[in-house]
């Protein structure tokens, strides 16, 4: 048995950030029923590449989970969907603020049918404020919160970061937030409203600038602290064939063993001055310039000094501490045939998370999800 066996969650997110959530919680037993919308669903099925008819997207994000089309905004929809909340333990939506509540589908009417059920949001700026009702993105989000102005080289301009962060930590965050309200609702009987701004989260993400900001006035800007690059022990340097090494020996002990494999006893002590930095930073890149990346990983191999190679996707699949973890699954599908897909970062030793069925067809369980009520 899994541990969230018997747990019922009622899917109208789309895209990214609710149905990561959802499908975490499917992974340990929880039935989620995705509800979409009829003739195009969620939008991510039609996201390239494709397995035959299949996105892989799509896929990737909804594994262990049953669809049901409903017109919402229909009253045969809206009737048919608080039926199912009577049966279901959590709601997970993501829409603007204001748009459930006018197709009458919204937390008030869904605590009126019953009265355990968790309702959980997913709104890009909150409720309440000028931006709630504001459409944006993840690259939106993180720039309002200040983390794209951190990311990037000092004197250029802010980059883009390489990932959805935003997105995918309020997922982790509703996910969270979902399992403290089911037990309330255990311990009480009464269910709750969740709010997870995205906003919010990227604001959350960043408890070193606070400290510097709150306790001294300082701003973190990219390459001005510890962080962001100014630190020549927490950085990243080229090699001879134009690949990149990530230093992040912060400690004292991790950096006498870099400078030990570099044969630069000289160096060790110069970490302590600021003074330093620039020159350290010089030194550092002259070194690891001398040999390719390859070369580097040989000689750092087993020396514990914090340092890794830059890597790209498919070699980070490739990976042997992937492979180790059992990160990348292999899965073949009667129709679909052999695929692969990310597997499950959550290792639990007595309920591990499962992979029960690929993520479906548009509406394939509409008639039985709906015949059980």
């Amino acid at each position: 048995m899994q541990a969230l066996e018997g747990i019922r969650i009622l899917d109208l997110s789309r895209l990214l950030p609710g149905p990561y959530c959802t499908m975490q919680l499917a992974d340990f037993g929880a039935e989620v029923i995705k509800i979409e919308e009829p003739g195009r669903g969620d939008y991510a099925r039609s996201f390239p590449p494709f397995l035959k008819d299949f996105g892989y997207w799509h896929l990737q994000l909804n594994r262990n989970k049953r669809s049901v089309v409903l017109d919402l905004k229909s009253e045969a929809g809206r009737k048919a969907f608080l039926s199912l909340v009577k049966t279901a333990d959590v709601v997970v939506e993501s829409y603007r603020p204001g748009v459930l509540e006018k197709l009458g589908i919204d937390y008030s009417a869904a605590k009126a049918v019953n009265p355990r059920i968790i309702y959980c949001s997913l709104t890009g700026y909150g409720k309440k404020g000028p931006l709630a009702k504001q459409a944006d993105h993840d690259i939106g989000y993180v720039s309002l919160a200040g983390i794209t102005a951190m990311s990037g080289e000092v004197g250029g301009r802010p980059a883009i970061p390489g990932v959805l962060m935003a997105d995918m930590n309020a997922s982790m965050a509703a996910g969270m937030a979902i399992m403290i309200a089911l037990r309330h609702a255990q311990q009480t009987g009464e269910g709750q409203e969740i709010d997870i701004s995205l906003y919010n989260v990227a604001m959350t993400l960043m408890p070193g600038a606070a400290s510097l900001y709150f306790g001294s006035g300082f701003v973190a800007q990219r390459g001005n602290n510890w962080l962001t690059g100014a630190n020549p022990n927490y950085n990243i340097y080229a090699t001879k064939d134009g690949r990149y090494l990530s230093v992040g020996c912060l400690e004292k002990k991790f950096w006498t063993k870099l400078c030990e494999v570099l044969q630069r006893a000289d160096l060790v002590d110069l970490i302590d001055d600021e003074k330093n930095y620039a020159y350290l930073k010089q030194e550092l890149a002259q070194e690891f310039g001398r040999h390719t990346l390859s070369e580097w990983q040989e000689r750092l191999a087993g020396k514990d000094t914090c340092v890794t190679p830059v890597l790209d996707f498919a070699e980070a699949v490739a990976a042997e501490q992937t492979q180790a973890n059992e990160m990348v699954l292999n899965v073949h599908d009667e129709e679909l045939g052999d695929y692969r897909q990310l597997g499950f970062a959550m290792k639990l030793s007595k309920t591990p998370a499962q992979l029960r069925k690929r993520a479906p067809r548009l509406g394939e369980d509409t008639e039985a999800v709906l015949g059980e009520v």
